[in-house]
């Protein structure tokens, strides 16, 4: 969650540094080292936790916290580049704000984004307890969250190429759309250790891949000025999706002993969701539109 927080920070450095027809490639490279060091830092809390503690576990991620400082003080220099042009420098926070407000395809992509983050935590959280229950070893689930981790990094880089080259309001629909499918196919029939295996490997083709291409439409359709923030507003409505996804499939489960409900709610929300992504109006503001001439 941390890193996804920072996505729009680090969105706005690449954005700024790479040239504009490879802005969503480098938004997916980022996402990809992202999910890079996601993979190497658990493990390596789990060995302090095992063998030295949680208070040396806490001490080595601060150590790592601290030598990262470097790197954001470089990164930070890409402020001093100049925008995309002369309209955004007028342009204040709250006309930006107002503009994305009234962009019906903005408002479309973010909630569309909350029903995203309403599938992705509703899986971390309660697929082992789905798998339990159905009398699989919990080794399976963590070997699923793995493969989930892992497919990150390739799709993460894929969409990012894809992004600059096809129209991304398709390509972010279409992972809506598949993943719904996915989920729907693996909760209708009982688990299988191939079933999990093939799961976490098409869900990790399908998990962060979102994240260039939400960054490269903010782009697109307002310019770099305020991506950071649109960005973070978006990223506000899949923190609520997030909350609803891990809260109303316990409390769902709780109320019917089964997920049967909340897997059937979260991929018709998802198909919904992805079909409104397809058809989202992606044309720029007349402010880029007429920067761009």
């Amino acid at each position: 969650m941390l890193f996804r927080s920072a996505s729009g920070i680090t969105a706005n450095i690449s954005a700024r540094v790479v040239a504009s027809n490879r802005r969503t490639l480098a938004f997916g490279l980022v996402s990809a080292a992202g999910s890079i060091g996601t993979m190497f830092t658990a493990p390596i809390a789990a060995w302090f936790l095992n063998h030295e503690g949680w208070r040396a576990g806490l001490w080595a991620f601060l150590i790592l916290a601290l030598a990262m400082l470097p790197a954001a003080f470089v990164g930070s220099r890409a402020d001093r580049l100049p925008n995309t042009g002369a309209n955004d420098r007028d342009l204040t926070l709250g006309a930006a704000l107002g503009e994305a407000g009234r962009h019906g395809g903005y408002v479309v992509m973010s909630i569309a984004f909350f029903v995203c983050g309403l599938q992705l935590v509703f899986l971390t959280t309660h697929l082992p307890t789905y798998l339990a229950q159905c009398g699989m070893d919990a080794s399976y689930s963590a070997l699923a969250l793995m493969l989930i981790g892992g497919f990150n990094i390739l799709s993460s880089w894929l969409f990012g190429w894809l992004g600059d080259r096809y129209p991304k309001r398709l390509l972010l629909g279409g992972i809506y759309i598949l993943r719904s499918i996915a989920v729907a196919l693996f909760f209708l029939f009982p688990p299988t250790p191939l079933s999990v295996i093939l799961f976490g490997a098409v869900m990790g083709t399908l998990w962060l891949g979102v994240i260039p291409l939400v960054n490269g439409l903010v782009v697109q359709i307002f310019g770099l000025r305020f991506l950071s923030t649109l960005t973070g507003i978006a990223f506000l409505s899949h923190q609520a999706g997030s909350f609803l996804g891990a809260w109303g499939g316990g409390y769902l489960y709780d109320l019917m002993g089964s997920y049967d409900l909340a897997w059937k709610i979260g991929v018709l929300i998802g198909l919904i969701a992805g079909t409104a992504q397809l058809l989202m109006n992606d044309r720029p503001t007349e402010r880029v539109l007429a920067a761009a001439d």
